[in-house]
């Protein structure tokens, strides 16, 4: 039976096999990586510096709280080529979803049968948008089901395991800017376990879940940026730019994970509607963390996994009032437990996560052993790097640039390479934005705005609007083109040089 439970595999490890394959083989292509590998190679040669080294316009200050993703991404490199972020993103996903597996497990009592599998289901389909984004919410995403696993093994009568929030605390705010989830549901999940309970060793146990919970944000501090990671996420989401990035914008319907998080919601108030036993431990975080999802769409991947939980936990809690007599629907429902019981029966004797670790292990010794070149792993038709290669054959200066592509060009270029922007976003006071706005649009004061930042060099996007900042500097005149890849152009200013008499 354990030789077959090792070679079964589960839905989640069916899943994850899958995505281990597929992420583990794909060139990167996520702007937002190379700002990560920039600031990575740049932490281990420099060490931590509030300064942006990047630019001359982020006078706000660098904040590099997810510093850990990109020095590992980098050491990574080092080791595996340019596989190595893709690698580390496949182990993650498929780490987070038996994770993932293994919390709807407890959550349904043990019993995974066809509505823990549909709930699975529904989970990947919110997931999904983020799997092909080399991007350090992956740590963040799998922090996320640990601090639940730790919080369900608390709810079960372990006391001992609150010892690993202060250490959860401390790296979580070191690779990811959702580690006050952490200490938050932990928190509120003590307070909802005393609302469920109402007894005096309910309450010293809360209370004791509650000072782990205090313990756990104050480790964030524990990072290069010290105490002030404490208000850095609600900083963030403060800020006017913010709000102009789309993953921080309300829940998008054009989407079919948010129709999959919609579903799960609505799956969770029914079955929280039927059961007779309601509990406030698992219901006040998802409801809290269920609507800020509504409100900015990153947050639905982690409430998405709050929202099964109370599904499942409530679905198993229903007990069912006698069986009816109409026929139909009794056959429905025999049709119904026998499939509900083999997959049940199949969640049970299937082992874990063998074969995608068997995959993940195989792609990690063929890259080992034959490093893929960097600039060979890049998918070129997103990533234009004879354009940065142009670059970097003239001196260094500050380079105009677009928002996306200011990361790429402080990796493939280097720090001396100044960019206007990138996609770090909070560096960049607003005058900063409002300023890159009027040059992207042509709108009124975009000359000023090009004389204030008086660029060496012009990295940018020939499609539209791009194309509105190009035919502006054709008229104004004063610069050549000296390389162009895919929808990208590098233009050189030409500048008068001075002269004199001998």
């Amino acid at each position: 039976m354990r030789t077959r439970s090792l070679l079964l595999p589960g839905p989640a490890a069916l899943a994850a096999l899958v995505l281990t394959v597929r992420l583990g083989m794909s060139p990167l292509k996520n702007f937002d990586l190379f700002f990560h590998l920039a600031g990575g190679q740049f932490v281990l040669k420099n060490g931590f510096t509030r300064v942006d080294p990047f630019s001359v316009t982020g006078t706000a200050g660098w904040v590099p709280h997810e510093w850990g993703f990109g020095v590992l991404c980098v050491g990574l490199i080092r080791l595996l080529g340019a596989a190595g972020p893709a690698l580390l993103v496949a182990g993650l996903v498929a780490l987070n979803l038996m994770l993932l597996w293994k919390v709807l497990e407890r959550a349904a009592s043990g019993r995974r049968g066809l509505l823990a599998v549909a709930t699975l289901a529904a989970l990947l389909v919110v997931y999904g948008p983020t799997w092909p984004q080399e991007r350090p919410y992956h740590l963040g995403h799998l922090l996320f089901p640990l601090a639940v696993l730790a919080i369900q093994s608390w709810r079960a009568g372990n006391d001992r395991i609150l010892w690993v929030f202060p250490f959860l605390g401390a790296i979580w705010a070191n690779v990811h800017g959702s580690w006050l989830l952490g200490p938050a549901l932990l928190g509120s999940t003590a307070v909802g376990q005393y609302l469920d309970e109402r007894t005096p060793e309910s309450l010293r146990r809360s209370l004791k879940a509650v000072g782990f919970s205090v313990a756990a944000f104050l480790a964030a501090g524990l990072g290069p940026d010290g105490i002030n990671i404490y208000l850095y996420p609600i900083h963030h989401s403060l800020l006017a730019s913010t709000q102009t990035i789309v993953e921080w914008r309300p829940l998008n319907l054009d989407l079919a994970s948010s129709w999959a998080y919609l579903a799960l919601g609505g799956a969770a108030c029914f079955a929280v509607g039927q059961s007779r036993v309601r509990k406030v431990a698992i219901l006040l975080p998802a409801f809290v963390l269920g609507i800020a999802a509504i409100k900015v769409q990153r947050h639905a991947p982690f409430a998405a996994v709050l929202l099964a939980l109370a599904l499942l936990e409530h679905a198993a809690l229903t007990r069912v009032a006698g069986e009816t007599t109409d026929t139909v629907v009794s056959a429905w429902k025999r049709f119904w437990g026998r499939a509900d019981a083999w997959t049940a029966g199949w969640s049970a004797k299937a082992g874990g996560g063998l074969w995608p670790t068997l995959a993940l292990l195989g792609l990690v010794v063929i890259h080992a052993q034959h490093p893929l070149p960097f600039d060979q792993g890049v998918k070129r038709s997103v990533i234009p790097i004879p354009v940065f290669e142009a670059l970097r054959k003239h001196p260094p200066g500050k380079v105009l640039n677009p928002f996306v592509i200011g990361g790429p060009i402080s990796f493939f270029a280097g720090a001396d390479y100044k960019v206007f922007i990138d996609s770090r976003n909070d560096p960049f006071p607003m005058s900063i934005h409002e300023d890159y706005d009027k040059l992207v649009w042509g709108e009124p004061g975009w000359e000023d705005a090009l004389a204030r930042y008086d660029p060496d060099y012009l990295l940018w996007d020939i499609e539209n609007p791009g194309n509105i900042l190009l035919d502006n500097l054709r008229v104004l005149g004063g610069w050549r083109e000296e390389a162009r890849d895919g929808n990208y152009v590098l233009w050189i200013r030409e500048r008068p040089t001075a002269t004199g008499h001998p």
